[in-house]
């Protein structure tokens, strides 16, 4: 398990920032979110390691699931 205390701030400040409505903010925050998740994986994370106790898999499930539900995604 990686214990980086990295990954959980930049999703609550995600989430916070959807909060707010500010969804240019929010794009930009979730972008970055996800290069930090595949940074991992470029590492050699399997989507079955933790990452600060939650499986990798899990963190990009939830950051697709924001993206979506947020309208960010391109039409």
């Amino acid at each position: 398990m990686k214990k980086t205390n990295i990954v959980t701030p930049m999703w609550q400040n995600c989430l916070s920032v959807l909060e707010s409505g500010d969804l240019e903010l929010a794009d930009t925050k979730l972008m970055e979110l996800v290069w930090k998740l595949a940074d991992y994986t470029m590492q050699g994370f399997k989507d079955a390691d933790k990452i600060e106790g939650v499986k990798l898999e899990v963190w990009k499930e939830r950051s697709w699931y924001l993206i979506e539900h947020a309208g960010l995604l391109p039409d």
